[in-house]
């Protein structure tokens, strides 16, 4: 009993970790925009996508139920128009197309 409970705590304390890293990752997007660093935009990024895929794992969900889900999500968008993404530049079927390739 004693091991599940420091297990709980264990992950508890992982979510919180992850929960931060994302909001660090934000951070870092702006302070890469003003410093105009390709190299420093993409890393922050990646850490963002990447922790938000691991914080999926901690709270219980598999990493392709997130992947699902995602899709539906920019599929809604796509619908909506979110933000004039679809309209202006295309940017949500290219993702799609991207996440889901067409098998020739």
């Amino acid at each position: 009993m004693e091991s599940l409970a420091v297990d709980v705590i264990k992950s508890s304390k992982a979510i919180e970790e992850l929960k931060v890293e994302l909001l660090k990752a934000q951070w870092q997007i702006q302070q890469a925009q003003l410093n105009a660093s390709e190299e420093q935009i993409l890393s922050a990024i990646a850490r963002l996508v990447g922790a938000s895929y691991l914080l999926t794992r901690r709270l219980g969900f598999d990493f392709s139920r997130l992947d699902r889900v995602l899709y539906k999500e920019i599929t809604l968008w796509q619908k909506e128009n979110y933000l004039n993404l679809e309209s202006e530049w295309g940017d949500l079927s290219l993702l799609l197309s991207y996440l889901v390739p067409e098998e020739n």
